[in-house]
This record gives structure tokens, C-alpha cells and sequence, in this order.
């Protein structure tokens, strides 16, 4: 099934000129004069809406972390108030939501590109009043189709868990909160698992918008309007027993009064049933990069950083990370030979829309190949994102320092044969268990009073 991703609605207040636009919207279509070969939504526009929006533009949208997509395009009302911000949208790539430029196009999972001459056809349905037209021009098989992303009845995109997990009490992010890192318990319902188990399949669920991203050992990153991890067959990452599973979470929001909220984030996981064969044991390296400093206006600061491989593996996926300066980013690997290939270029970087890149067909690199990571920044007044475009800004974990992160999911290429349900080996099993307790090491356990407040200050990794 094809998980969403969706347009958070904290955004819409940000993008220029939206709600006057909005306004004033009903009132540019009045008086349409139609020609001949004006596009019309029924005919032309709804078409093209079906297959590269309404996955999220649809009525009563799937929610996925809290946040769902504003308005349906598979309504004409709706489509037409909306008409001027679609075309914005389209004219600045800023939809359909997708950051790999076009030359990977196949390459990677869950892809969101727009033919241009879809893309033309919607900008000519805007530009000539966007026009009603005839509704009994729809093809009836599209009228009544289905987008194929309703929410499944268990609640979980993953389908039902065989394991959900969440805070002992949800955590309460204050007034004053705008941009906090704690890193919280959430305690193993007892008797749910008491044997190490293979995932197959796991699912975040942010608790809403204000949650920036979540980070752990066994469930990877998570974002609001991010689906689910779900590996390749015979791909798994071993969740050991343990009656806590260990998060990192990172709010950010407005301050003020009336902006606490009560976070509940979840987390549900799918195993693999006895007698499957796990191959791959999917490990992950964030890559950071620190050893900079953006000096204050630069408009395209670029830093370089480089990564040995010293074994074979095959690469899953990708993921980089900056914040509100980010500008572009790419992974370039260079084989052993010398030769030299562009793995990921994202040319626009936005921070609000923070992918995974994940390759249809995991990809081959050789021991003895150098990953060249080049990440740009634009620090200048001319970014509308700059929190601050006078100062000068390091490597930092708040939301307004930068930072230039390069992870990647991956595993060693010689297949391990492990089936589920017979004894694990031993260094699987440690290697599992370390990293959970490293995560757990590395930060201050946030414990929760009812009248004791103190910890809203406290640092944490």
C-alpha cells in the first residue's frame, strides 16, 4: 500500500501572499469567457489530480502524525478556491512534494514527479478561470475510483501491530517550550514481548505537528507526514527484549500563552513470523558533519565531509538533514577504481519535507569506495527561513543552528541465513542491545512529576 505524504497545515499560514490570494480567489472567476480548448476540471484537470494528488487531496484525507492535506482536489468547489495557490505550487516545484531531482527518477520508492505537460495542463486550467465544465465529461471509472490510502481499520498504516508502545503519561510541552529535545521511556506492555523478534515493519505515529522528529534504535526516524519503515523481504532490524524501548524526541513549536499541547506519540511494530529467513541485518549511520561555521549573510556556504567503506554492502536508503538554512544536498560515492557517481542530489532542500530515500532495488558498494557528502546553506537575508541571517551558525541540536547530517540505512552484503525462531547468534543480539543502551547513555532519561516542572529546562542530547 502507498502510505501519503502530506502538506503539514502549520505551513499554509507561511507561504507568501496564500490567504489574500485565497480570499480573492472566488472572486477572479466570475466571469469566465470559455474557449474552445480551455481546459475544464471535469474533463482535463481531475484527470491529472487523480494521479498525482489526491492520494492526500481527497475528501476526509488520510492523517498521518497528526496532519493531513487541507483541501480535496477531487472537488471542484474546493479545486477552485484553492486554483491560484496549486498553480503557485506548480510553478515553484513546491508541489507535488518530492526533493530528488528528476534525473533519479525510478530509482527510489514512493516517488512524487509531475509529467510537465500535466503540470502545463493544470497551469492552463488556473490561468483560464478554472472552469467547471460538463461533469458528465468525467469518465464514470474515475469519478468513482479509489485513491487507494484510506487509513486501514486498525488505525496503523502498517495494519495491526503485534506490538504497540507509547509514554507511561503523555509528556506536556509548555507554554514557553519553543524548541526542546527530551529523551523518554516508552515502557514494553508487559507479557507483549519477552523474546527478541525480528521487525519487519514499523510505524511511528507523532503525536502532532509539534513534533519535529522522533529518533530511535529499533523504529529509525520518524517525522510528521513520513509512512512507516518497511524492509525488503529478508531485511530486519532485531528489536532485543527489553521492558523499555528508548526515543529521542525533539518538539518545536510557537510560544505563548494558549500553545502547550500533550504530546501521546506511538510507535507499532509488525515481526516476522517463525521459520522467515533474515539475511540482512539493517544497520544505520547518521554521518554527522560538525566541524563548520556559516558565517553570517553567506548566501551558499558549502561543506564537504567523506566516509570510508570498508566492507561490501548494499545501500537501502538515505537520508539527509539540515534545518531552516539547508539549501541543497548530494551523496556522491567514489568506487575503488576512481570513477565517481552522483547517489542523490536534492537541489531545493526543504526542511519542512524531510524524505527517506529509499532505492527500489537496494544498491551495491564496494569495500574500499568513498562516500563524498556536499551539503549548501544559505544564510543570507534573501532565505525567508533564516531565523537570523546577522549571526553566525555552528553545528547545534536546536531547531534554529544547522546541522548537516547524512544518514544512511544499510547492511553487509554476505547473506546471514538467521532463521526467526531458532537461537540468535550472539553478536547480532549484543550489537542490538549496545545500541539501545548507548542511546540511553548518551542522554538524560526525562522523568515526569505531576507539580514538578524543572525538567521543561533540562538539556538533552
Amino acid at each position: 500500500m502507498k502510505v501519503p505524504v502530506f502538506l503539514p497545515s502549520r505551513l499554509l499560514s507561511t507561504i507568501p501572499f496564500a490567504i489574500s490570494v485565497l480570499i480573492a480567489a472566488p472572486v477572479l472567476y466570475l466571469t469566465p469567457v470559455m474557449a474552445q480548448d480551455t481546459p475544464t476540471f471535469y474533463q482535463d484537470a481531475l484527470p491529472v489530480f487523480m494521479n498525482n494528488c489526491a492520494a492526500c487531496h481527497q475528501e476526509n484525507p488520510p492523517d498521518v502524525g497528526g496532519i493531513s492535506a487541507p483541501m480535496s482536489l477531487m472537488n471542484y468547489e474546493e479545486a477552485r478556491i484553492w486554483a491560484p495557490l496549486i498553480k503557485h505550487a506548480l510553478m515553484t516545484g513546491y508541489m507535488p512534494p518530492w526533493g530528488a531531482h528528476e534525473r533519479h527518477r525510478g530509482e527510489f520508492k514512493g516517488e512524487r514527479y509531475i509529467d510537465k505537460k500535466d503540470k502545463d495542463l493544470l497551469i492552463a486550467w488556473v490561468d483560464g478561470g478554472a472552469l467547471e465544465g460538463d461533469p458528465d465529461a468525467a469518465n464514470a471509472d474515475l469519478k468513482t475510483a479509489s485513491v487507494g490510502t484510506a487509513m486501514p481499520e486498525s488505525g496503523w498504516w502498517i495494519g495491526e501491530p503485534d506490538l504497540i508502545v507509547g509514554f507511561e503519561k503523555p509528556v506536556y510541552v509548555g507554554p514557553d517550550v519553543e524548541d526542546w529535545q527530551p529523551t523518554v521511556h516508552m515502557p514494553v506492555p508487559e507479557g507483549t514481548h519477552e523474546n527478541p523478534r525480528w521487525i519487519s515493519k514499523a510505524e511511528l505515529d507523532p503525536g502532532g505537528p509539534w513534533v519535529h522528529h522522533i529518533v530511535s534504535s529499533h523504529m529509525g526516524v520518524g517525522v510528521p507526514g513520513r509512512g512507516p519503515f518497511e524492509y525488503p523481504d529478508g531485511w530486519g532490524v532485531l528489536l532485543p527484549d527489553d521492558p523499555f524501548i528508548t526515543v529521542n524526541m525533539h518538539y518545536h513549536k510557537n510560544t505563548g500563552e494558549g500553545t502547550e499541547v500533550i504530546d501521546n506519540t506511538r510507535a507499532g511494530f509488525k515481526f516476522y513470523e517463525e521459520g522467515d529467513v533474515i539475511d540482512y541485518v539493517v544497520e544505520t549511520n547518521l554521518l554527522p558533519h560538525r566541524k563548520w561555521t556559516i558565517p553570517a549573510g553567506h548566501p551558499n556556504y558549502e561543506v564537504n565531509n567523506t566516509f570510508d567503506i570498508e566492507e561490501d554492502i548494499y545501500l537501502l536508503s538515505m537520508g539527509p538533514h539540515m534545518h531552516y538554512r539547508g539549501k541543497a544536498m548530494r551523496y556522491e560515492v567514489e568506487y575503488p577504481d576512481g570513477e565517481r557517481e552522483v547517489l542523490l542530489w536534492v537541489p531545493d532542500y526543504d526542511f519542512n519535507w524531510q524524505f527517506l530515500y529509499e532505492y527500489e532495488t537496494p544498491k551495491f558498494l564496494p569495500a574500499g569506495s568513498t562516500l563524498h557528502m556536499s551539503w549548501w546553506f544559505d544564510n543570507s537575508e534573501g532565505n525567508p527561513w533564516n531565523p537570523d541571517p546577522t549571526k553566525d551558525v555552528v553545528y547545534g541540536p536546536a531547531t534554529t543552528d544547522e546541522m548537516a547530517n547524512a544518514r544512511i540505512y544499510f547492511a553487509p552484503t554476505i547473506p546471514r541465513g538467521l532463521v526467526v525462531g531458532r537461537d540468535l547468534p550472539q553478536d547480532v543480539l549484543e550489537q542490538a542491545r549496545l545500541e539501545e543502551q548507548m542511546r540511553r547513555d548518551r542522554s538524560t532519561i526525562l522523568v515526569q512529576s505531576e507539580d514538578d516542572f524543572s525538567w521543561l529546562t533540562e538539556e538533552s542530547e
